[in-house]
């Protein structure tokens, strides 16, 4: 796997040369997923829609509102937003993704569980703002019950020309348009971060949206043949084809130079994620050292043992909590 280079053939000597670059990285992997693909750039303001608290809890010094709220035209996303009972200054905020479980969104929420992959709870505990959204292959009800042909079949009825990735991109960065509207919210302090299913959408989020400057993917499959990316609410068979022109090495160096944490057990990732990370890591040194990307891997499989949980907030207080 070849490292980023020029049109000279030489590692990017500058970071405006590897910026031109990354925009026309950019350019071709939204002409590729579709037109639904949206870039979102540090500093500007982006108006968040409005939501519905459908109940509110206070518990464990913390706030949970369960909020219903319009992604898509005429789709719609449930989520658990998180806060501190007694917030002074600004806080940082996460978001954090569900894998396929059938407990959703509820389950990095901890409705039903408080165990290791509740880290929209855990972190809420720890002062952060949280927001744990739904992934819109489940349907938007009570229902947990997961559809993923279902709700593929529709999506690309209303939006033929876009994959299913890019409305994962739209609904992550909305999320982020919600955390940083909140007072209670520091802007220039936001993760995200999850697992599986939910750590495919930790890795492109940083990369179409600035805004988001610290990340940890959890067993998602770095690398397209490493995963399940060929389905259509991922990237669709052509990402699976030989002559596919681009690489997740690109979304990775994409977001460079913010922190980056790739979390692996030996199934999705792990051992032999670290060609993807070695490859961005030129760009990374652009600028300056050490670059702020990792790899740890806890052997134990597609999991999220407490050690892994341990390290995801360990490396969002590091880049997060001044």
């Amino acid at each position: 796997m070849s490292v980023f280079v020029g049109e000279d053939g030489k590692a990017f000597a500058t970071i405006a040369t590897w910026e031109s670059h990354r925009n026309s990285l950019r350019e071709a992997w939204i002409k590729y997923l579709g037109p639904m693909t949206t870039v979102r750039e540090k500093g500007k303001r982006y108006d968040p829609p409005a939501f519905e608290v459908l109940e509110e809890v206070e518990f464990d010094g913390i706030i949970r509102k369960k909020i219903l709220y319009t992604t898509e035209p005429g789709q719609q996303v449930r989520a658990y937003l998180f806060m501190p009972q007694k917030i002074e200054t600004p806080r940082p905020a996460v978001v954090v993704f569900h894998g396929t479980t059938l407990d959703s969104y509820h389950q990095t929420a901890g409705v039903f569980d408080t165990g290791v992959r509740a880290s929209g709870y855990h972190l809420a505990r720890r002062g952060y703002v949280t927001i744990c959204p739904q992934n819109c292959l489940w349907p938007c009800s009570d229902d947990i019950q997961i559809a993923v042909g279902e709700m593929t079949a529709q999506f690309r009825k209303r939006n033929p020309d876009s994959w299913g990735m890019a409305r994962m991109i739209l609904d992550a960065q909305i999320a982020v348009d919600i955390l940083v509207s909140l007072s209670e919210v520091d802007p220039q302090r936001i993760g995200c971060t999850g697992h599986s299913l939910g750590g495919k959408q930790a890795l492109y989020l940083p990369a179409f949206d600035e805004r988001v400057y610290c990340s940890v993917s959890s067993e998602g499959g770095i690398g397209i043949e490493q995963s399940n990316w060929e389905d259509e609410w991922y990237l669709g068979r052509p990402a699976k084809a030989q002559d596919f022109p681009l690489s997740h090495r690109d979304i990775l160096a994409m977001i460079a130079p913010r922190p980056f944490l790739l979390i692996g057990g030996n199934d999705s990732d792990g051992d032999a994620s670290w060609p993807y990370l070695a490859a961005a890591m030129p760009v990374y040194r652009l600028y300056g050292e050490p670059p702020c990307l990792g790899l740890f891997n806890h052997k134990k499989g597609h999991a999220m043992p407490p050690e892994a949980e341990k390290m995801t907030y360990e490396w969002m207080d590091a880049f997060l909590v001044p």
